[in-house]
């Protein structure tokens, strides 16, 4: 199977207005939903004891408490979003994927704990930095 990504077109000349969030689980549903009435609207900011710290927010989902943080996409790279054009219901076809808009940052959520360095979704954020390093070619 092979994956095809289409990257071009007017999708990707602005970044969306609207904030990007990644809350861990699977929702069986593909269309518009009400965000902004619905969990926006319910997302509290924590205050934070210093200045070095990432803004903490909380949430919840569907009666489920949700602890979140606000991350910046990493530097040189964009965040996009894409969108599979042509379901497929067998596994062993070609897929395409069109990007639909771009966003520089997002909120990452946890459930009943604050996000932390430990988190394999911020450990995978920090291997961009380290791949970085490791084929910059610097000693």
């Amino acid at each position: 199977m092979a994956v095809k990504l289409d990257l071009k077109g007017e999708a990707l000349k602005e970044t969306h207005s609207s904030h990007i969030q990644y809350i861990p689980c699977n929702i069986s549903y593909d269309g518009d939903a009400p965000v902004d009435k619905f969990f926006t609207t319910y997302v509290t900011e924590q205050v934070a004891i210093d200045e070095s710290q990432k803004k903490c927010l909380t949430g919840t989902f569907r009666g489920y408490p949700l602890q979140g943080c606000v991350m910046d996409v990493p530097d040189g790279y964009t965040g996009v979003v894409l969108k599979e054009t042509r379901p497929s219901l067998n596994s062993d076809d070609d897929r395409t994927m069109r990007a639909i808009c771009q966003f520089e940052k997002f909120t990452f959520w946890n459930w009943d704990r604050e996000p932390s360095r430990g988190d394999r979704f911020q450990q995978a954020m920090d291997w961009v930095e380290i791949a970085n390093v490791i084929h910059s070619g610097e000693t």
